[in-house]
C-alpha cells in the first residue's frame, strides 16, 4: 500500500488513527497497540508477498530472543551474543541482496556458471535490518532489559516507517507506545500531522513525477549526450530523488504525528548545503547518524589512535558500506566511495581551516551530488562514465537535441503545466523553508486550512490522471 494511494489517504490511515485514539481512550492503551501492531502487519502483507511477512515476524522474534538472552548474561557472552545478531542480521540482508551479485561477478571473471534464484526484493527489509541492528547494539552498550515481544513487534513493524524508514531506536518508540509525550492535544498534533503530510503529498505527486519524467527519458539507454542534455537529465534525476524521498519521509512523520506518535525527520533542506559534511547532516538524517555511530565510529576506534588519517580512512570505508547498502550495483558503490572520498577531503579542508565564500561552496556541493545522484541512477558503470563526460562542455554545448523537445509528448496532461511545476519544484528546493521548519511554525489558521485543501485538492488531481508510482527508496 502506498502512501500516495487513494486507500492509504482514504481508508486505512483515517480509520487506524481514529481505531488507535479510540481504543486507548475507552479500552486502554494494550488494544490500541494491538491495533498499531495488526494495522502495520496488514500494511506490509497488502504492499508485499505473504512470505516477506513470514520473514518480517522471523526477524523480530530472533532479534527479540537475542537481545533476551544477552541481557541475562555477562562479559564475553553477552559478546558473543552481540556479534552472533550482528552475523544473523548482515546475512538476512546480504542474502538478498548481495547473493546475484556476487555469483554474477564470479561468471564475468572467468568462474563457473551457477543458475541463479531470481529472488524478489522484500520490501523495506534494509530498514527493518538496520533498525534491529541498532536495538542489539543499544541493548548491549546500555545495560538495559529488552522489550517485550509485543512492544518490539509494534516498533519494528509500525508502518509510518517499516517500508523506507526513518531509521529510529527502540526506547524512544516504545516509550510512545504506553504514553502520550506531546504538550499539545492530540487534535492539534492529527492536524499538523495532516499539514505535512499534505505537503510531502504534493512533493511526489507534484514535483518528484514531474521530474522522473525526464530523468527516466534521460536514463533510459546509452546514447550520445550533448552538454545541455547531460545536465538536464541529471539534475532531474537529482530534484526528483531529492522530492521523492523528502515527500516520503513528510508522510512518514505526518501519518505518525495523527497517531500521537513522534519519529525522526529525515530531510532538512539538504540541497541548500554549503559543503558535502553539512549536506549529509541534512539528507537522509537518520542513515546519516547510522553511519556515523555504528559504522564510523567502531571503524576509526579500531584502528587505534585517531588521527586526521584514520579518520579519513573510516569515513572511506563507512561511507563504501553505506553505498553498497542501497543494492547490489557497482554504482552504488561507487556512489558511496565518491562521497567519501568528498567528506575525507572536506575533513582535511576544515582541519587546515581554508575558507571559501558561501555561495561558491554551495555550487561546488551541488554540482558534486549532482554527479555523484548521476552515477547512483546509472544502470552500469560505463553508462555512468559516458554521461558524467558530457557533464563537461564539449562540442556545442547550447545545443539542444530534439530528443528534449520531444520528452513534451511524454506529459499526460499540457506540457506548460508540468514545466511550471518543475520550475516552482526548483525554487522550493533551494530557497523555500524546510517541511520541519513549516511544521514548527503551524497554527490552526485558516490559512494553512485553505492552503492544506488546495494542495491536496491538486494532488488529488494528479492521482486520478495516472497510476500511483512506488518511491525511489523502495528499492533499496
Amino acid at each position: 500500500m502506498l502512501f500516495n494511494s487513494f486507500a492509504y489517504i482514504l481508508l486505512f490511515l483515517p480509520l487506524v488513527a481514529l481505531g488507535y485514539a479510540a481504543l486507548r481512550k475507552y479500552y486502554g492503551q494494550m488494544w490500541g497497540q494491538a491495533l498499531l501492531l495488526a494495522s502495520s502487519l496488514f500494511f506490509y502483507y497488502y504492499a508485499t508477498k505473504p512470505s516477506y511477512v513470514l520473514l518480517l515476524v522471523g526477524s523480530i522474534l530472533v532479534n527479540w530472543q537475542i537481545a533476551r538472552l544477552m541481557s541475562a548474561r555477562q562479559g564475553w557472552q553477552r559478546k558473543a551474543l552481540l556479534q552472533a545478531g550482528l552475523v544473523v542480521n548482515i546475512a538476512l540482508l546480504c542474502s538478498f541482496k548481495y547473493f546475484n551479485l556476487f555469483f554474477s561477478s564470479l561468471v564475468d571473471f572467468g568462474g563457473p556458471k551457477i543458475k541463479l534464484p531470481d529472488w524478489a526484493f522484500p520490501l523495506g527489509i534494509s530498514f527493518y535490518t538496520l533498525t534491529q541492528i541498532m536495538y542489539l547494539v543499544d541493548t548491549y552498550q546500555e545495560l538495559n532489559p529488552p522489550n517485550s515481544l509485543f512492544d518490539h513487534a509494534t516498533f519494528v513493524s509500525l508502518f509510518p516507517y517499516i517500508s523506507s524508514g526513518p531509521l529510529v531506536r527502540a526506547r524512544t518508540i516504545v516509550k510512545q507506545l504506553h504514553q502520550y509525550t506531546f504538550a499539545e492535544s492530540r487534535l492539534d498534533l492529527a492536524c499538523r500531522g495532516f499539514y505535512i503530510f499534505t505537503i510531502g503529498l504534493a512533493k511526489k505527486v507534484l514535483l518528484a513525477e514531474s521530474f522522473a519524467k525526464i530523468a527516466d527519458a534521460g536514463f533510459a539507454g546509452p546514447r550520445a549526450y550533448t552538454t545541455a542534455e547531460a545536465w538536464a537529465f541529471s539534475l532531474a534525476y537529482t530534484f526528483q530523488i531529492y522530492f521523492d524521498f523528502s515527500g516520503y519521509s513528510d508522510m512518514a512523520v505526518g501519518s505518525a504525528w495523527m497517531l500521537g506518535i513522534d519519529i525522526p525527520q529525515n530531510f532538512n533542506a539538504p540541497l541548500k548545503a554549503k559543503s558535502i559534511s553539512e549536506f549529509w547532516q541534512r539528507w537522509h538524517i537518520s542513515l546519516s547518524n547510522f553511519i556515523t555511530n555504528y559504522l564510523y565510529t567502531p571503524i576509526l576506534r579500531a584502528q587505534g589512535k585517531a588521527t586526521l588519517q584514520s579518520s579519513a580512512i573510516a569515513i572511506f570505508i563507512a561511507m563504501g558500506i553505506a553505498g553498497i547498502w542501497h543494492g547490489p550495483a557497482w554504482t552504488f558503490l561507487v556512489f558511496g566511495l565518491m562521497h567519501g572520498a568528498a567528506l575525507a577531503i572536506n575533513q582535511v579542508w576544515k582541519k587546515n581551516k581554508k575558507k571559501m565564500p558561501d555561495w561558491l561552496g554551495w555550487l561546488i556541493t551541488l554540482v558534486f551530488v549532482n554527479a555523484a545522484f548521476a552515477v547512483f541512477r546509472s544502470p552500469n558503470l560505463d553508462f555512468a562514465e559516458n554521461l558524467l563526460t558530457s557533464l563537461w562542455p564539449h562540442g556545442d554545448w547550447a545545443a539542444v537535441r530534439p530528443s528534449i523537445i520531444a520528452l513534451r509528448g511524454l506529459f499526460p496532461l499540457t506540457p506548460i503545466l508540468y514545466e511550471r511545476l518543475i520550475a516552482i519544484g526548483v525554487i522550493v528546493a533551494l530557497f523555500f523553508k524546510s517541511s520541519s521548519q513549516l511544521a514548527e511554525s503551524f497554527e490552526r489558521t485558516r490559512f494553512r486550512t485553505l492552503a492544506t485543501a488546495t494542495l491536496i485538492w491538486l494532488a488529488f488531481f494528479m492521482m486520478n490522471a495516472a497510476q500511483p508510482k512506488g518511491f525511489v527508496y523502495f528499492a533499496f
